[in-house]
Protein backbone atom coordinates (compact mmCIF):
# COMPACT_ATOMS: atom_id res chain seq x y z
CA UNK A 1 0.00 0.00 0.00
CA UNK A 2 2.83 2.56 1.21
CA UNK A 3 4.65 1.34 -2.00
CA UNK A 4 2.29 2.13 -4.31
CA UNK A 5 1.44 5.66 -2.55
CA UNK A 6 5.23 6.41 -3.63
CA UNK A 7 5.07 5.12 -6.66
CA UNK A 8 2.13 7.27 -7.49
CA UNK A 9 3.78 10.23 -6.26
CA UNK A 10 6.79 9.53 -7.90
CA UNK A 11 5.38 9.10 -10.92
CA UNK A 12 3.52 12.48 -10.82
CA UNK A 13 6.80 14.23 -9.86
CA UNK A 14 8.26 12.56 -13.11
CA UNK A 15 5.13 13.64 -15.08
CA UNK A 16 5.85 17.00 -13.64
CA UNK A 17 9.08 17.25 -14.52
CA UNK A 18 8.45 16.30 -17.89
CA UNK A 19 8.06 20.43 -18.06
CA UNK A 20 11.55 20.58 -16.42
CA UNK A 21 13.85 17.58 -16.92
CA UNK A 22 16.74 17.79 -19.24
CA UNK A 23 16.89 15.15 -22.28
CA UNK A 24 19.75 12.51 -22.08
CA UNK A 25 21.70 12.73 -25.34
CA UNK A 26 25.21 13.43 -26.25
CA UNK A 27 26.23 15.98 -28.24
CA UNK A 28 24.27 16.78 -31.60
CA UNK A 29 21.65 14.77 -30.15
CA UNK A 30 18.23 16.23 -29.46
CA UNK A 31 15.03 14.44 -28.73
CA UNK A 32 13.65 13.69 -25.85
CA UNK A 33 14.96 12.37 -22.89
CA UNK A 34 13.49 11.86 -19.05
CA UNK A 35 10.80 14.38 -18.33
CA UNK A 36 9.67 15.53 -21.92
CA UNK A 37 9.93 18.97 -22.18
CA UNK A 38 10.65 22.93 -20.36
CA UNK A 39 7.58 25.10 -21.60
CA UNK A 40 9.90 26.05 -24.60
CA UNK A 41 13.20 25.63 -23.09
CA UNK A 42 16.63 24.25 -23.03
CA UNK A 43 15.61 20.93 -21.82
CA UNK A 44 17.97 19.25 -19.33
CA UNK A 45 21.24 17.72 -20.04
CA UNK A 46 21.08 15.20 -22.82
CA UNK A 47 17.77 17.16 -23.81
CA UNK A 48 14.73 19.34 -20.29
CA UNK A 49 11.88 19.79 -23.44
CA UNK A 50 14.93 19.55 -22.16
CA UNK A 51 18.17 20.85 -21.42
CA UNK A 52 21.31 19.06 -22.38
CA UNK A 53 24.47 19.53 -20.81
CA UNK A 54 25.63 19.41 -24.76
CA UNK A 55 22.58 22.07 -25.48
CA UNK A 56 20.33 19.57 -26.34
CA UNK A 57 17.50 21.18 -24.67
CA UNK A 58 14.12 20.25 -24.86
CA UNK A 59 12.50 17.37 -27.12
CA UNK A 60 15.44 17.89 -29.74
CA UNK A 61 15.67 20.66 -32.71
CA UNK A 62 12.80 20.46 -34.74
CA UNK A 63 11.36 22.98 -35.37
CA UNK A 64 8.68 24.95 -33.50
CA UNK A 65 6.25 21.95 -32.78
CA UNK A 66 6.95 22.09 -28.94
CA UNK A 67 5.12 19.01 -27.24
CA UNK A 68 5.33 17.54 -23.61
CA UNK A 69 3.56 19.60 -20.73
CA UNK A 70 3.69 23.25 -20.41
CA UNK A 71 3.37 25.24 -17.15
CA UNK A 72 4.26 28.35 -18.33
CA UNK A 73 5.11 31.09 -20.70
CA UNK A 74 6.66 29.42 -23.72
CA UNK A 75 9.90 31.46 -24.17
CA UNK A 76 11.12 29.78 -27.24
CA UNK A 77 10.98 26.26 -29.26
CA UNK A 78 12.67 23.07 -27.61
CA UNK A 79 16.21 22.76 -27.79
CA UNK A 80 19.06 24.65 -29.08
CA UNK A 81 16.15 26.18 -31.44
CA UNK A 82 18.25 29.35 -32.43
CA UNK A 83 21.11 26.79 -34.06
CA UNK A 84 18.44 24.65 -36.09
CA UNK A 85 18.53 25.70 -39.99
CA UNK A 86 15.01 25.70 -39.95
CA UNK A 87 13.99 28.28 -37.04
CA UNK A 88 17.12 30.54 -37.79
CA UNK A 89 16.20 31.02 -41.22
CA UNK A 90 12.47 31.14 -40.59
CA UNK A 91 13.30 33.96 -37.81
CA UNK A 92 16.39 35.32 -40.16
CA UNK A 93 18.93 35.14 -36.99
CA UNK A 94 22.00 36.78 -38.25
CA UNK A 95 25.22 34.84 -37.27
CA UNK A 96 26.42 37.46 -34.68
CA UNK A 97 23.35 36.80 -33.14
CA UNK A 98 23.70 33.01 -33.21
CA UNK A 99 27.23 33.33 -31.72
CA UNK A 100 26.09 35.52 -28.85
CA UNK A 101 23.35 32.89 -28.24
CA UNK A 102 25.78 30.12 -28.24
CA UNK A 103 27.55 32.53 -25.79
CA UNK A 104 24.85 32.77 -23.37
CA UNK A 105 24.43 29.24 -23.38
CA UNK A 106 27.61 27.92 -22.80
CA UNK A 107 27.95 30.76 -19.92
CA UNK A 108 24.92 29.24 -17.98
CA UNK A 109 25.75 25.37 -19.21
CA UNK A 110 27.43 24.44 -16.17
CA UNK A 111 24.37 25.63 -14.06
CA UNK A 112 22.61 23.78 -15.76
CA UNK A 113 24.17 20.83 -15.20
CA UNK A 114 24.49 21.23 -11.41
CA UNK A 115 20.83 22.25 -11.35
CA UNK A 116 19.62 18.97 -13.46
CA UNK A 117 22.33 16.87 -11.85
CA UNK A 118 20.48 18.13 -8.25
CA UNK A 119 16.97 17.14 -9.60
CA UNK A 120 18.03 13.77 -10.67
CA UNK A 121 19.45 13.18 -7.54
CA UNK A 122 16.77 14.53 -5.41
CA UNK A 123 13.98 12.34 -7.42
CA UNK A 124 16.05 9.23 -7.29
CA UNK A 125 16.71 9.74 -3.51
CA UNK A 126 12.34 9.67 -3.22
CA UNK A 127 12.31 6.30 -5.95
CA UNK A 128 14.62 4.23 -3.22
CA UNK A 129 13.60 5.84 -0.12
CA UNK A 130 13.38 2.46 2.27
CA UNK A 131 9.86 0.37 3.35
CA UNK A 132 10.32 2.02 6.93
CA UNK A 133 11.02 5.51 5.52
CA UNK A 134 7.75 5.19 3.96
CA UNK A 135 6.20 4.69 6.36
CA UNK A 136 6.90 8.11 7.76
CA UNK A 137 4.80 10.83 6.25
CA UNK A 138 7.19 13.63 7.03
CA UNK A 139 9.92 11.87 5.29
CA UNK A 140 8.17 11.29 2.41
CA UNK A 141 6.63 14.95 2.13
CA UNK A 142 10.42 16.59 2.79
CA UNK A 143 11.35 14.21 0.10
CA UNK A 144 8.82 15.59 -2.68
CA UNK A 145 9.37 19.02 -1.38
CA UNK A 146 13.14 18.65 -2.14
CA UNK A 147 12.46 17.38 -5.81
CA UNK A 148 9.98 19.86 -6.21
CA UNK A 149 12.93 22.58 -4.79
CA UNK A 150 14.94 21.19 -7.29
CA UNK A 151 12.59 21.44 -10.17
CA UNK A 152 11.36 24.71 -9.54
CA UNK A 153 15.31 25.90 -9.20
CA UNK A 154 15.95 24.52 -12.63
CA UNK A 155 13.37 25.83 -14.42
CA UNK A 156 14.26 29.48 -13.02
CA UNK A 157 17.61 28.59 -14.67
CA UNK A 158 16.05 27.60 -17.81
CA UNK A 159 13.58 30.70 -17.92
CA UNK A 160 17.05 33.42 -17.00
CA UNK A 161 18.52 31.70 -19.97
CA UNK A 162 16.22 32.02 -22.41
CA UNK A 163 14.86 35.34 -21.30
CA UNK A 164 18.58 36.08 -22.24
CA UNK A 165 18.45 34.40 -25.43
CA UNK A 166 15.02 36.70 -26.31
CA UNK A 167 17.25 39.41 -25.77
CA UNK A 168 19.35 38.33 -28.56
CA UNK A 169 16.31 38.80 -31.10
CA UNK A 170 14.92 41.93 -32.84
CA UNK A 171 11.77 43.40 -31.90
CA UNK A 172 10.39 41.67 -36.03
CA UNK A 173 11.93 37.82 -34.85
CA UNK A 174 10.66 38.04 -31.41
CA UNK A 175 7.02 38.60 -33.03
CA UNK A 176 7.64 35.63 -35.34
CA UNK A 177 8.73 33.72 -32.91
CA UNK A 178 6.11 34.47 -30.55
CA UNK A 179 3.60 33.81 -33.52
CA UNK A 180 5.34 30.17 -34.31
CA UNK A 181 4.74 28.72 -30.59
CA UNK A 182 1.54 29.84 -29.96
Amino acid sequence: MHRRFLQLALAACVSLSAATSLAQRGPGGGGQGPGGGMHGGLGGPGGMNNSSPNGNFGGGNSGFSGGGMRSGPMLGPPGRWWDDKKVSHSLNIRSDQQKRMDDIFTANRSQLVSAYNNLQREEQKLGSMSTPDLQDESKVFAAIDRVAQARADLEKLNAHILVQIRHELDGEQLVKLDKELR
